[in-house]
């Protein structure tokens, strides 16, 4: 009578076994899928010392909190959020500054995020050259700006919004250019910028590059 419920149970536990990889066959390995980044893990994305010319001091770095970042990031799913600041003094008042903010999002609001902080940031003020990247990682965009104002906000409102990159007190003077390159994978949403007299596209490109190979 006990045996039709132990052969039940012998094969569902054999089952179980097969099931958890740990027979010997020699079938194809299973693709491994990378996971995804969580708040936790942005520090260690998040720009260090030794990726930015030796003039940069790091300035700033933190930890977002949702009382940073405004509803429409809220409404995007924003999870949480992490900052640093480098600056490299200049010859005049106006130093040049590298921000590198991150952010996570879900991954299917990420594209939508990009093009609008992409729009946002754009000043009408400025004259702008859209630029591409070829990192086959990650998707990258860009611009680089021409002041055309005595003063300008030396960080967008835009950028704000999405993910809280502004620093208060932080502007650029009359003639200075920015650089803005967004760059994400999976759910790891960034948003490098450089503004002051020593902006250089090309650089803030190859710094972006050796970041975005951080992310899994």
């Amino acid at each position: 009578m006990n045996f039709p419920y132990r052969f039940i149970i012998v094969t569902l536990v054999f089952a179980a076994v097969l099931a958890a990889g740990c027979t010997q066959g020699t079938g194809p390995a299973v693709p491994v899928t990378p996971v995804p980044v969580t708040g936790s893990g942005l520090q260690d994305l998040a720009l260090i010392p030794s990726e930015v010319p030796s003039c940069f001091s790091l300035t700033d770095q933190h930890v977002k909190s949702s009382g940073e970042v405004g509803q429409l990031a809220k409404d995007l799913g924003w999870q949480a959020g992490y900052q640093v600041m480098y600056t490299c003094p200049g010859s005049g008042p106006e130093p040049t500054v590298i921000i590198h903010s991150l952010a996570i999002y879900p991954a299917g609001n990420i594209s939508g995020i990009a093009s609008l902080v992409d729009h946002q940031d754009r000043s009408a003020s400025y004259t702008y050259r859209d630029l591409s990247f070829p990192d086959k990682n990650s998707i990258m965009i860009g611009f680089f700006g021409k002041a055309g104002r005595t003063e300008i906000p030396g960080i967008s409102a835009g950028t704000d919004v999405l993910i809280s990159n502004s620093v208060p007190g932080t502007t650029a003077v009359s003639g200075s250019d920015v650089a803005e390159i967004i760059f994400y994978r999976g759910t790891c949403f960034n948003v490098m910028k450089m503004t002051g007299p020593g902006t250089n596209m090309t650089l803030l490109r190859d710094i972006a590059l050796g970041v975005s190979a951080k992310i899994p």
